[in-house]
């Protein structure tokens, strides 16, 4: 039997004389889907089309009285409350150094700066002084309904802060904003809570970078220096003041050039002692080949001896010329021996001479006398060489004294100008480190607020009624048709000619409606 569009035909339940048409009809229960197109699914709604409307009239008052409920009941709106801060390098990254040794300053990228930024920030304890500050019951109202087993509600205010916290630096730009974002269930304590989260980290990292031992620490060395630079240069003064000594190069420089002129004069009473030791050699030699007197035998004979002793002094003063100069002195003494003998000869060829007496030789008492001049000289020279090697020693250990107290001097100079360097580097350093401070006072930092947390307007979760009930009304829709079409597949019957057809491999000749 067949179910016309118009009509419910049941098939038969029980027939001897139909076993093909009973083994169909139970393949036909077992088959999935009841039709092909698009046809047959509009002929089953449209045949079902009373329970359709009342079951969407139910599911429709069902589904709108959930989203009613969940609207006003269950739904806790999440607002989003985000503040931007900006970071630079700034003086906190310059600090200055303790040590006054030269070191390399550290660097440091961007995006490392910025994480430890982030870092700050996000530690737990501005997370506690914001608890603290808002009370955990005001930030997580929750709390106060369902409390956490085993945890107390500021034990509890922190996990949920964590999870509802979040830092990310910014990835537009330069990459050196850090966003602060918090979700709570009320605006205002959302936009509060952030709000107070940067003012702590504003106040933390100033902690942080700054170091108040710093000051204190180089205030006691730029001190210690002062006194210690004071202390050299007093007995710089002192050293001065005990040497007299005004400038070591200008005192070096008189010492050679005096040193310089007592060798030259230790030089020249040595050429001298010298020169006098070969004329006392020579007069001594003289002396011995000459007679105290000379005997007087007539005119004649003293021309004679006179002649004679003047061609051997003449010779004498021609060996002399082949080995001194004129100026010799040896050889002005030779010549002043002949003149003597000239002189003599003249005198006893004009018959002064008395025959009998013998006089003194002239030429004899003449080397005498040189010869004890000379001797004479020679002492004096020995004397004044032993004077001027002693003055020589006694300057040579004025110039190695010289030499020490100049060494000690650099020394002292050296402590004096060590000392004054560190002073004024230590003294530097105060200065850097005071206007550090200063700055920190001034709540001068290198991190700007960008904006703000605002209590926003609308929920980040925004759930309007309208969109729910629209979603109960096409849930109700889709749910009233899925119903109809399942009670559908249920029913063991053939609802269109073109079912029976594909069922029965049998052409359908005419349905017939059937009225109840």
């Amino acid at each position: 039997m067949i179910d016309s569009p118009n009509t419910n035909f049941p098939v038969p339940s029980q027939g001897a004389d139909l076993p093909s048409l009973q083994s169909e009809r139970m393949f036909l229960v077992r088959e999935a889907y009841p039709a092909n197109n698009l046809r047959d699914y509009a002929s089953i709604f449209f045949k079902h089309k009373t329970d359709i409307l009342v079951t969407f009239v139910v599911l429709c008052a069902i589904f709108s009285t959930a989203a009613i409920v969940y609207k006003y009941w269950i739904y806790e709106p999440d607002f989003q409350a985000k503040s931007s801060l900006l970071v630079r390098f700034g003086w906190e990254n310059h600090s200055p150094e303790l040590s006054l040794e030269k070191r390399d300053a550290p660097t440091i990228s961007q995006a490392e700066l910025v994480g430890s930024e982030a870092t700050i920030l996000g530690s737990r304890e501005l997370k506690e002084k914001v608890i603290r500050t808002l009370k955990p019951e005001i930030m997580f109202p929750l709390l106060v309904k369902a409390p956490y087993r085993g945890l107390s509600n500021s034990e509890a205010a922190v996990v949920l802060f964590e999870k509802q916290l979040a830092i990310t630096p910014s990835k537009t730009g330069t990459g050196n904003v850090i966003e602060v974002t918090f979700n709570g269930n009320n605006p205002t304590v959302s936009a509060t809570v952030v709000n107070e989260l940067v003012d702590y980290y504003i106040d933390k990292r100033s902690e942080i970078y700054k170091d108040p031992k710093s000051v204190l620490f180089l205030e006691k060395k730029a001190d210690e220096y002062r006194q210690k630079l004071a202390e050299s240069e007093d007995r710089l003064k002192a050293f001065r003041d005990e040497t007299k000594i005004i400038s070591f190069d200008e005192q070096r420089s008189l010492f050679l050039k005096e040193r310089s002129d007592l060798g030259v004069a230790l030089n020249g009473t040595a050429n001298g002692m010298k020169e006098v030791q070969e004329k006392i050699g020579e007069l001594e030699k003289q002396l011995s080949s000459l007679s105290k007197t000379t005997v007087t035998a007539g005119s004649f004979e003293v021309q004679k001896e006179g002649q004679a002793r003047l061609l051997t002094l003449q010779l004498q003063e021609k060996d002399l010329l082949s080995k001194y100069k004129e100026d010799n002195p040896l050889v002005v003494n030779v010549r002043n021996q002949i003149e003597m003998v000239k002189k003599y000869i003249a005198t006893n060829s004009a018959g002064d001479a008395k025959p009998g007496i013998a006089p003194p030789d002239p030429v004899y008492q003449e080397v005498l006398k040189q010869l004890l001049n000379n001797k004479t000289e020679a002492s004096a020279l020995r004397v004044r060489f032993a004077d001027v090697t002693k003055q020589l020693g006694e300057l040579n250990a004025e110039i190695q004294s010289l030499e020490a107290l100049e060494n000690r001097y650099k020394e002292l100079a050296r402590e004096a100008k060590s000392n004054e360097e560190k002073y004024h580097g230590y003294r530097q350093r105060l200065e850097e480190a005071k206007v550090y401070d200063e700055l920190d006072r001034q709540k001068m930092t290198s991190v700007s607020v960008i904006e703000r947390a605002w209590p926003p307007i609308a929920p980040v979760n925004l759930r309007p009624l309208p969109i729910l009930l629209a979603v109960a009304f096409g849930l109700a829709f889709f749910g009233s048709l899925g119903i109809t079409y399942l009670r559908e597949l249920g029913k063991q019957v053939m609802s269109t000619a073109l079912e029976a057809e594909k069922r029965l491999d049998l052409p359908v000749l005419i349905t017939i409606p059937i009225k109840s």
